[in-house]
């Protein structure tokens, strides 16, 4: 499932240490007005050392690039942070995120 959901992404980008693969993240879109990341993933003792910044950093610039107007992601709870250091912010309580998940 998840190789055809990265091959179908509309923009994934990827960290390796010596051909190992340590980070992936990617951004679904109609490619006009919305985007959104979700996936960011980096092994855990890869982090704190930039590659999660960098990866977000490439994706947010891909979407500003081909003029997407509202980027919108989906956050692991205790991630918020990290987000906000890069220019995200919270939905306001009065207009919340809702979601739906199908069981499989």
């Amino acid at each position: 499932d998840m190789e055809h959901a990265v091959s179908t992404s509309w923009h994934v980008v990827a960290a390796r240490d010596q051909g190992r693969l340590v980070g992936c993240g990617r951004v679904v879109s109609d490619g006009v007005l919305y985007a959104l990341v979700v996936d960011l993933i980096v092994l855990p003792e890869y982090r704190s050392n930039g590659i999660g910044g960098a990866m977000l950093g490439l994706l947010v610039d891909h979407c500003r690039q081909a003029g997407i107007r509202d980027l919108h992601l989906f956050a692991v709870a205790g991630r918020a942070d990290f987000y906000r250091r890069r220019g995200f912010s919270e939905r306001p309580p009065d207009a919340p995120g809702m979601s739906i998940r199908f069981a499989r």
